[in-house]
C-alpha cells in the first residue's frame, strides 16, 4: 500500500465502507458498525430531554443506530498492541516521512509514544477516522496545524490526524452525525400519552350510561395526552461526548381531541378538552356530546373513538430544521347511551 503525496491521501483515507475494520474486542464508547439498507450506521448515545422524553422529561440515555457522517473503528492490524502498531506503521509508510506520509499516518513520533505509554504500563488501542467526504476530516476536529505549510489562499496546512492511539478508559469520540437524522431519532422516542377519556353523566343501575338528547361532559384523564392548553410536547437529542454540540429539537402539535361514534363526531381544542367535569358546569366551553339514539345493538355501549393528530417539526443546530412525519394517538370506549323514559319511573 503506497500513500499518496500532500491533500491526495486524503481522500485516499476515504476507504470503501464495504471494507472497514472490525470494531470486535475495541474499547468503544459507539458500539461497532453495520452495514444496513440506508447506508453504513453505528450506535450512537443521545441524550434525551423535553416533556415527550422517556422517562417523563427528566432526561435519560439512550443508543439509537445512525448513519454517521464521520467515526472511529478500530485501526487494521493488531491495533491493541502499540509495538506492533509501530511495526505496521513503517511497513505501510515504507519508512518514509513525507508530506503525504503525515498528511495521512501522521508522523512516526506520535506512533512512538504510543509504544512508550503502553511500555509505561497504560493499555493503548489504535483507531483511525472515517468520513464518508473528506472534505468533513476537519469538522470532526482531525485537523492539524504542524508539519505542512498553510495551503495557499485558505491559511490550513491540509494535515489530518486519521489515527489515533486511545488508552483503556479514555472515551472515543463520539461519531459525528446530522441534525435532520438525529430530529428523526427524537421523533421516534417522542412519548406522548393516549388520550384515554372520562365523562358525565353516569346514570347508577344502567352500567354507568349516559342519556340520549342530554350533554355529555368529555374530557382527557392527561391533560399531556392533547399537550395542555397549548397543544404542545417536545423532544430535545443531545449526542453524548460530540466534540462540537450537536442537537435537534422536536415539536408535536396537536389542535386537540376528535372524538367518534357511529353516527357522529366531535373535536374539542386542547383548553377544552383538558377540562373535566364539575356539577353545574356550563356547556359553553366544555367538551360536550348529545346523542340522538340509545346504544341498542351494540354491547357494551356505542364504540367512542378518541384520537388526536399530531403534526411534527424540528430545529436543530446550525441553523437546520424542517418538518417530519405525523403521529396520531387513538383509543377506544364503549358508551352505552340509555333512553329517558326506560330509566325514569313515574
Amino acid at each position: 500500500m503506497r500513500p499518496r503525496n500532500g491533500i491526495l491521501a486524503l481522500a485516499a483515507a476515504a476507504v470503501p465502507l464495504a471494507v472497514l475494520s472490525s470494531m470486535s474486542g475495541a474499547r468503544a464508547d459507539q458500539g461497532p458498525g453495520d452495514v444496513e439498507a440506508g447506508g453504513y450506521s453505528v450506535s450512537v448515545q443521545i441524550r434525551l430531554t423535553g416533556d415527550a422524553a422517556p422517562g417523563g422529561g427528566g432526561g435519560t440515555t439512550v443508543s439509537v443506530n445512525l448513519h454517521p457522517v464521520c467515526w472511529w473503528e478500530a485501526a487494521a492490524g493488531p491495533y491493541q498492541d502499540a509495538a506492533a502498531m509501530l511495526d505496521w506503521y513503517d511497513e505501510v509508510t515504507g519508512g518514509v516521512q513525507s508530506p503525504g506520509i503525515y498528511a495521512q499516518y501522521g508522523s512516526r513520533g506520535q506512533w512512538e509514544d504510543a509504544v512508550a505509554r503502553e511500555e509505561a504500563g497504560q493499555d493503548i488501542s489504535w483507531y483511525k477516522a472515517y468520513c464518508k467526504d473528506p472534505a468533513k476530516y476537519p469538522d470532526y476536529g482531525l485537523g492539524g496545524d504542524e508539519i505542512l505549510d498553510p495551503i495557499e489562499g485558505d491559511g490550513t496546512t491540509g494535515v489530518v490526524n486519521l489515527y489515533r492511539a486511545f488508552g483503556a478508559g479514555e472515551p472515543i469520540p463520539a461519531p459525528l452525525v446530522t441534525p435532520d437524522e438525529l430530529a428523526q431519532a427524537a421523533r421516534d422516542n417522542m412519548e406522548i400519552a393516549d388520550p384515554e377519556i372520562d365523562r358525565n353523566p353516569r346514570v347508577h343501575n344502567t352500567d354507568d350510561a349516559t342519556l340520549v338528547g342530554l350533554p355529555t361532559f368529555f374530557w382527557v384523564t392527561d391533560p399531556a395526552s392533547v399537550g395542555g392548553a397549548g397543544g404542545t410536547r417536545s423532544i430535545r437529542a443531545d449526542v453524548v461526548g460530540a466534540g462540537a454540540a450537536v442537537w435537534a429539537e422536536v415539536t408535536a402539535t396537536t389542535g386537540g381531541l376528535d372524538l367518534s361514534w357511529p353516527g357522529g363526531s366531535k373535536h374539542c381544542d386542547p383548553p377544552i378538552a383538558i377540562k373535566p367535569y364539575v356539577q353545574g358546569m356550563s356547556e359553553n366551553g366544555s367538551c360536550t356530546v348529545e346523542f340522538i339514539k340509545a346504544s341498542t345493538g351494540y354491547p357494551g355501549g356505542y364504540p367512542v373513538e378518541a384520537s388526536t393528530n399530531w403534526g411534527a417539526a424540528w430545529v436543530g443546530s446550525g441553523g437546520t430544521g424542517g418538518a417530519l412525519e405525523g403521529l396520531t394517538n387513538t383509543v377506544v370506549a364503549n358508551i352505552p347511551v340509555a333512553e329517558v323514559q326506560n330509566i325514569v319511573k313515574p
